[in-house]
């Protein structure tokens, strides 16, 4: 009874390990997408303000920004 005991801590402790593995690797995949370019401005750009575009240094994803992802 008691080797089966160990045998099902030992297999609950390993499955739980491969799951945080698996979490810290997709948080790693998803840093290196958020590269940001420098800023180019556009006939947006007004009077010295810049209208920065998803994915420019300074932008601000905004509610609408994310859904339009």
């Amino acid at each position: 009874m008691k080797k089966l005991l160990l045998i099902v801590a030992i297999a609950a402790f390993s499955l739980g390990m491969s799951a945080n593995d698996q979490k810290a690797a997709k948080a790693d995949t998803t840093k290196a997408k958020c590269e940001m370019k420098d800023h180019v401005c556009t006939s947006a750009c007004k009077d010295g303000k810049h209208v920065y575009a998803h994915g420019e240094k300074g932008h601000v994803c905004t509610e609408a920004c994310k859904k339009a992802k």
